[in-house]
């Protein structure tokens, strides 16, 4: 209900299934940006024997910050976790990442083609495409990533990460001290929900469009409690305190009234 995992349901839950389980978590829910318990859910699948992943794609980024590094305690205990730095690392889409904790569960991605990967090829020095990813001739995402944090290393993009939950907090607190809009609750990362006070899911879908097509700005939507709220998601580290109050405005002008 609070839309993270329960570890006392995900226990009930998982009693008497047949083997074998995976648990899939969140550490960065699309929606609010919610961080599920993951020391306490790893304690169940371990207590059940199944395996953990988490869906890093958004949170795992605060691992770069010595200040919010905490909110992910657990983390390490997944099998495997998923983590996307188009987001929190400031990369052009794609830059998934899939880590593992066991090496041996990527043996499921070694296949052999005559036409890619020969034996004889291989043990004759050509390059086995097939071998490092299972996407041959696609681009190499990973120099892009390789070269950021060679330029600013995990301090570098740790002060980035910083900066804009400390944007979010900064917005919230902007919205809930404003009379005119609700906030749906504090920002775990950088995800702020917030809709103009009384108005009807209509009208708040309405005032996103009209922002869109008129240039002003690219809100997202959500809609955690089955009502439609406005999603901000600060990821651009110069935004500044007057751009903040400038989009409140904008979305208080746009509001139908």
């Amino acid at each position: 209900p609070g839309g993270t995992l329960t570890p006392a349901a995900l226990d009930e839950a998982l009693t008497d299934l047949p083997r074998p389980i995976l648990v899939n978590a969140t550490a960065g829910t699309t929606d609010a940006g919610l961080i599920d318990p993951l020391t306490d859910l790893a304690d169940v699948c371990a207590a059940h024997g199944a395996r953990l992943h988490v869906d890093a794609a958004y949170g795992g980024g605060l691992l770069f910050s010595d200040h919010h590094r905490h909110r992910l305690n657990g983390l390490d205990r997944a099998h495997t976790i998923t983590l996307d730095l188009h987001k929190l690392g400031w990369q052009p889409i794609a830059a998934g990442l899939l880590a593992i904790h066991d090496a041996t569960d990527l043996t499921a991605l070694r296949h052999r083609a005559d036409y890619l990967n020969a034996d004889d090829d291989t043990e004759a020095g050509l390059p086995d495409l097939l071998g490092r990813s299972p996407r041959t001739t696609r681009r190499p995402d990973i120099l892009k990533i390789a070269v950021t944090l060679k330029s600013l290393g995990r301090e570098g993009l740790g002060a980035l990460v910083d900066q804009v939950c400390a944007l979010a907090q900064e917005f919230a607190t902007l919205v809930d001290a404003h009379p005119r809009f609700d906030l749906y609750g504090t920002p775990t990362i950088s995800t702020v929900l917030f809709r103009p006070t009384g108005a009807t899911d209509t009208a708040v879908a309405d005032t996103r469009r009209r922002l869109l097509h008129d240039g002003q700005a690219v809100l997202g939507r959500a809609a955690p409690d089955g009502r439609l709220w406005l999603k901000a998601t600060l990821l651009n580290p110069h935004t500044r305190p007057g751009d903040l109050a400038t989009l409140l405005k904008l979305v208080e002008g746009h509001t139908p009234a």
